[in-house]
């Protein structure tokens, strides 16, 4: 089953003394890229997140989001950050002194303690109050929980991808076919238009048969695609046998859609004929819309 490299999944836990809540959102990277924010309380147990994200296989650029509450009354502390608080001090200055300096009539509400306080991670509890090793296990639980949920959505998105897939798959193979039908008509036409041209410029007892017939084969052999319709076909049921197998497949469905591209490439160069050319348009076209789309796959 494939699976989408974007998805989002939460969970929440509640016990009456720890709140802990998890969110969790992907976007497409070629590697892996998890971001976690967290209270710094909790940062010592960040490392045991990673770990039991690792079981998943996850790739993609994945932000965590986790809220925590301690309704735990007992051994509370708290604690300042004192150089956060300088900061935001100095930058309060700083705006105060540049408004100034364009209008010096302007009017600034004066900066309270209770104003420096409420600023984000200026009050934090103290890491010594919280239990790390009653909550490590809740966390860690809640965090699977909505990485469960976050691996069913990119399975689904990736079942979506799969049907689109499928169909310019065929698309392809159709126009494919098409090509197969129509390309061994191009020499009987090149015979045709040489014969045509020899008689505009010979007399019709000067026109050697055998000089035909060898220039023909010539032509035949520059213009035969037989090879890059049966490639063409090969590279299409590696394609579909791909999206069967377990693991990251995006990889391997790049290379694959690159080596259809040049077997595209070629049947190009050796059309000459309009409706091949065109048909080698729609597939250029199917193969770029279908390398936008594996791009979302892991």
């Amino acid at each position: 089953m494939i699976r989408s490299m974007t998805g989002f999944g939460s969970a929440t836990f509640d016990n009456g003394i720890y709140k802990i809540g998890v969110e969790m959102k992907a976007v497409n990277n070629r590697y892996r890229d998890i971001s976690i924010r967290m209270p710094s309380g909790l940062r010592a147990l960040e490392a045991s997140i990673v770990e039991a994200l690792n079981k998943y296989a996850l790739r993609g650029k994945i932000d965590i989001y986790i809220n925590f509450v301690n309704n735990n009354e007992e051994n509370k502390k708290l604690a300042i950050d004192k150089d956060l608080l300088i900061a935001y001090y100095k930058s309060l200055q700083e705006i105060n002194t540049t408004i100034k300096s364009v209008d010096k009539k302007a009017k600034l509400k004066n900066i309270s303690l209770i104003d420096l306080a409420n600023f984000q991670g200026v009050i934090n509890l103290a890491d010594d109050s919280l239990d790390l090793e009653a909550i490590k296990p809740l966390l860690v639980a809640t965090v699977e929980e909505a990485t469960e949920e976050f691996v069913k959505m990119k399975c689904i998105e990736g079942e979506n991808l799969k049907k689109d897939l499928l169909r310019r798959l065929d698309i392809i193979a159709k126009h494919t076919e098409k090509i197969k039908v129509i390309a061994p008509e191009r020499l009987v036409n090149y015979r045709t238009q040489l014969i045509e041209t020899l008689k505009s410029l010979l007399s019709e007892q000067n026109i050697d048969e055998n000089r035909i017939i060898q220039e023909c084969a010539i032509m035949a052999d520059k213009m035969d695609i037989t090879e890059e319709i049966v490639r063409m076909g090969s590279h299409l049921q590696q394609f579909k046998a791909s999206l069967e197998m377990e693991g990251n497949i995006g990889r391997k469905l790049d290379f694959i859609v690159q080596e259809m591209n040049r077997e595209t490439n070629t049947m190009a160069s050796k059309a000459n004929n309009a409706e091949i050319a065109n048909l080698v348009v729609e597939i250029k076209g199917e193969l770029e819309k279908i390398r936008e789309q594996i791009q979302n796959i892991e």
